[in-house]
């Protein structure tokens, strides 16, 4: 009996071992690394911290640096009160997060296309160096190591990336 119950000991002991170095989400990641302070508060001011401790996400996570840098800058982002403004928040930081785990080392040296929390698409330019996040023109380039947390991955960038959506040129009618 002795014996079963220090290997049970064994086990417990060694799983705990095991168990990943990062037991905190990618909010509380992100809430306790001072070069995301500013992101931090918009998603506070945006009710959209849920987004940020659910799911397996990867978030391009625009630093201090980067949003103190932002034309325009990004005090509109921070008032949480007026809904034309919540509305446009949510979708900058939902474009900025992808379904799965990636990290630059499965990034490199190839262009990937990501669904975003914003349900749109977005190019991931890993033949880039630094990588590319978005648009050539409206993205941002990675500009730090990737941070584990227990949800996903951090990855630092340097601009707050735009959505762009393609115009169509609508077709001429048919002559009959």
């Amino acid at each position: 009996m002795k014996k079963t119950g220090l290997f049970l000991a064994a086990l417990a002991i060694g799983a705990l071992g095991a168990a990943p170095a990062f037991a905190a989400n990618v909010y509380e990641t992100l809430k306790s690394d001072p070069q995301f302070s500013t992101l931090t508060k918009i998603i506070e001011a945006n009710d959209l911290k849920f987004r940020y401790t659910e799911g397996n996400i990867t978030v391009f996570a625009p630093t201090d640096e980067a949003l103190a840098n932002q034309p325009g800058g990004v005090d509109d982002l921070l008032v949480g009160d007026n809904p034309s403004n919540k509305e446009n928040a949510r979708a900058l930081l939902l474009y900025s997060i992808v379904s799965g785990r990636h990290t630059p080392a499965s990034l490199t040296g190839k262009v990937t296309e990501a669904t975003t929390l914003q349900r749109g698409k977005v190019t991931i330019d890993g033949t880039q160096s630094p990588i590319h996040y978005g648009h050539s023109k409206f993205g941002a380039n990675v500009s730090g190591d990737a941070i584990e947390a227990s949800n996903g991955v951090i990855i630092p960038i340097d601009a707050l990336p735009i959505p762009v959506f393609e115009e169509t040129t609508p077709m001429a009618p048919a002559i009959q």
